[in-house]
């Protein structure tokens, strides 16, 4: 009853307000569908306009269908990872720089970490309830540990330990996109810092964006964090352009 509710309220909603053609694909999208466009691929071909409509709902209006799609199927590459490591890898979201923040709000890639993390914990029997995702994977907390009103991602069953302030955006970037890869190296070198290192040290980190293109944010995120000690450095993209 509560589901034909719900739909009935959707299909009367959209007719008052019509969804944005962004919003429209993502309606359309399964876990199953994504799966078949990556074709046994880690990550995505941004170039598809599914996959094109399914990061901009992400990034840019933080579309709780989006995101919790999204973070399905990074759960499957981060539990194909964890199985293949010993130990608990640190979960590291490609940092955005202060300013930027401030300015849009929140992180896309910290909101596909915690969704991602969201699916796991449920895989792993952690207590955290279905309305959890869509009312409260809206961004992390400004600093280390669990704000009041979010959920612990930390708990000890987790296969990962979510480490959102670990690696932060030390200086503000031009964006990247655009660039030719030598100018996008050139662009990002030195804008990543590690905070934490003795977190870092001996560790395997996982570091999650949106989109990668040239992998030169990742280049960058992996060089800081091996200097600081790290492991082994894992990177993983819901989308390739």
């Amino acid at each position: 009853m509560g589901h034909l509710f719900s739909s009935i309220f959707t299909f009367l909603f959209d007719l008052v307000v019509p969804p944005r053609g962004t919003e429209e694909r993502v309606q359309g999208l399964t876990l199953a569908k994504l799966q078949s466009a990556a074709s046994g691929e880690s990550s995505l071909p941004y170039r598809n306009p599914d996959i094109t409509a399914l990061v901009w709902e992400l990034k840019y209006r933080r579309n709780p269908q989006a995101t919790a799609l999204a973070g399905e199927f990074i759960a499957e590459e981060l539990m194909a990872i964890a199985a293949e490591e010993l130990g608990k890898p640190l979960l590291i979201p490609v940092p955005m720089h202060a300013a930027r923040r401030r300015e849009r709000g929140y992180n896309q890639t910290e909101m596909l970490c915690e969704a991602s993390l969201f699916v796991l914990n449920k895989r792993e029997g952690q207590t955290l309830s279905d309305r959890t995702l869509s009312q409260k994977v809206l961004g992390s907390p400004v600093r280390a540990g669990t704000q009041r009103g979010r959920p612990d991602f930390s708990q000890e069953g987790s296969i990962f330990e979510y480490a959102p302030n670990v690696l932060v955006r030390a200086r503000a970037t031009p964006p990247q996109q655009g660039l030719p890869r030598f100018l996008r190296l050139k662009n990002i070198r030195g804008a990543m810092q590690v905070v934490d290192p003795e977190r870092v040290r001996g560790r395997v980190c996982v570091v999650v964006d949106d989109v990668t293109t040239t992998s030169a944010t990742f280049e960058e995120c992996k060089r800081v964090l091996k200097l600081a000690g790290a492991r082994a450095v894992h990177c993983v993209a819901l989308a390739r352009s």
